[in-house]
């Protein structure tokens, strides 16, 4: 029981590190981040505009 602790304890350690210094070497994830959700975005604010146009167009037509 005590040995699968210490072997658990040690792979989150080694896990930790690499996940830190993979951190280091990267910093331009966080701006590759904001240009993906950049693109996300923009579809939808598009799809909202067109599903506002398309309730417009159901509203004008129930009038006429």
């Amino acid at each position: 029981m005590n040995r699968s602790r210490s072997f658990n304890r040690f792979h989150r350690y080694l896990a930790r590190q690499k996940r830190h210094g993979l951190k280091a070497v990267l910093p331009q994830s966080n701006s590759l981040e904001k240009t993906i959700n950049s693109g996300v975005n923009q579809r939808r604010d598009k799809l909202d505009h067109l599903s506002d146009q398309a309730i417009l167009m159901e509203l004008l037509e129930g009038q006429a």
